[in-house]
């Protein structure tokens, strides 16, 4: 079973905690009170929370207290924390922004809002996590890297997008932003934001939601879906003060909001933070210097080499073991990719090994890692993933390369993925590997393009050609059909 995110709730009132502890569902979210803040470093300290819901008023440290040595310690520097107060100010929002809180909530708290914000913020701490770790087992496995001198790059003065139709709007934002080391862009409708969005460097865009052409939540939506666009930190920025407007923006996308009026020095704060948060995400994503890149991936097809593919593979089942967290492997082999060669000759079936590389790409998480496992085959390793997950990942692959149309072989490519578990199916990662090889070639000679899982007995597989699934006695296990 996937673990469930463990939240920690802060508040010196019982009540309150309470309260927190009702909108937070149990069946979604593991939950530990605190009633200091002494006592909440002490929890930070020995379980490592995934998100703390934090009281700023509290006797001895208060919240803007606990922030600040939270945000100050690398080792938990990377906690979400929303401070959750009954001031309403924008004094007390810059001061706890300052300090490095993430969010801030008001008290009474709305359930949709508190909801949309613990959502937002955990699939934001999960990606960073799997990030780092990557980061962490490239290290290890291409060694330490040598001294060199820190690019141009390093000191790129940060870049921030205005979109606003209002011209009146936009210049006061301008006027705001006078002085700040900052490039400023100028967009007068959706369609010209995402333009320059994907042409030009954008750290930031201050986005107004109720613009021509496309509104500010389809522009959330798309540059949020984008590789190339995912990390630009968003503002939404309204004179909507209703709360459905506020979450509907979170939803889309955005990482913050603000309502109009804009006020300067609110407006100034929340960009700070968030230039500061978007660094964090570039140097967390440029894992993949050239160097590197020689030594960890497969020239063919884009992929993780063979060799990276079991050192991480070793980690992560380490990482499992630890935190009592599943891992899921997908074994991917073209079918009669041979017969492929055969045909139409090597130079054709090197281009179907790049263009499946990519399409496997496309297809999975971005927190899960692809390899060239050798060959014609693949593995994808899925980190804190059950049976259903997976096999919904693996249908996603197998329809989407089925569906494709391969120009250099004019015909159907298909592939058989198989699906193995630590530790459902196995105790090792040499058995893990060979357990999801054994029930591969299985379901290669009962038929090819299907998915099938290891952890059912018999073997069950799903035919999306034919429609049917062929299985062992059915008493033996169930099977859910993909959606």
């Amino acid at each position: 079973m996937v673990s469930k995110p463990k939240i920690l709730i802060v508040d010196d009132e019982p009540l309150n905690v309470k309260l927190l502890l009702a909108m937070l569902p149990h069946d979604q979210y593991d939950t530990i009170a605190a009633y200091t803040g002494e006592e909440a470093l002490a929890i930070v300290a020995k379980r490592s929370p995934d998100l703390i819901l934090l009281d700023i008023m509290m006797p001895g440290l208060n919240g803007y207290d606990v922030t600040r040595i939270l945000k100050d310690d690398p080792k938990s520097q990377d906690i979400p924390i929303i401070l959750v107060t009954a001031f309403g100010g924008t004094d007390n929002k810059i001061r706890g922004i300052e300090t490095g809180a993430d969010e801030f909530i008001n008290k009474p708290v709305n359930t949709t809002e508190l909801l949309a914000r613990v959502k937002s913020l955990l699939r934001l701490k999960q990606y960073q996590d799997q990030l780092k770790a990557r980061t962490c087992s490239i290290k290890s496995f291409t060694g330490p890297e040598k001294d060199r001198t820190s690019s141009g790059d390093d000191h790129t003065v940060p870049s921030i997008l205005i979109v606003e139709d209002n011209e009146i709007d936009a210049k006061l934002i301008q006027r705001f932003l006078v002085g700040e080391p900052y490039h400023i862009k100028l967009a007068k409708d959706g369609e010209d934001a995402l333009c320059l969005a994907q042409q030009e460097r954008i750290d930031l865009i201050l986005l107004d939601i109720l613009l021509p052409r496309k509104n500010g939540y389809e522009v959330c939506k798309i540059l949020k879906a984008k590789e190339q666009t995912k990390n630009i930190q968003i503002i939404a920025i309204t004179n909507m003060s209703d709360l459905d407007s506020k979450v509907k923006g979170i939803e889309s996308g955005a990482d913050d909001y603000l309502g109009k009026p804009v006020n300067k020095h609110e407006l100034k704060t929340r960009i700070k933070s968030l230039i500061k948060k978007k660094a964090h995400l570039d140097k967390l994503c440029s894992k993949y210097e050239m160097a590197v890149q020689s030594a960890i991936t497969d020239k063919l097809t884009g992929l993780y080499s063979r060799g990276y593919f079991d050192h991480f593979l070793d980690l992560e089942i380490k990482r499992s073991y630890r935190q009592k967290t599943p891992v899921a492997l997908l074994m991917i082999d073209i079918d009669n990719f041979k017969q492929i060669n055969d045909t139409f000759g090597h130079l054709t079936g090197d281009k179907i090994l790049n263009h499946i590389g990519d399409l496997i790409k496309f297809n999975m998480r971005e927190i899960d890692l692809a390899a060239r496992y050798g060959g014609e085959e693949f593995a994808v390793v899925m980190s804190n993933t059950d049976t259903q997950e997976a096999e919904k990942a693996a249908e996603r692959i197998r329809r989407a390369i089925q569906e494709h149309g391969f120009a250099d072989c004019n015909s159907t490519v298909t592939v058989s993925i198989e699906i193995a578990l630590y530790p459902l199916d196995a105790k090792s990662m040499d058995e893990l590997i060979e357990r999801a090889d054994t029930s591969l070639y299985k379901a290669k000679r009962d038929g090819k393009n299907r998915v099938c899982s290891a952890s059912l007995l018999g073997d069950a597989s799903l035919n999306r050609t034919s429609g049917t699934l062929s299985y062992g006695p059915i008493e033996n296990y169930s099977f859910a059909w993909f959606q």
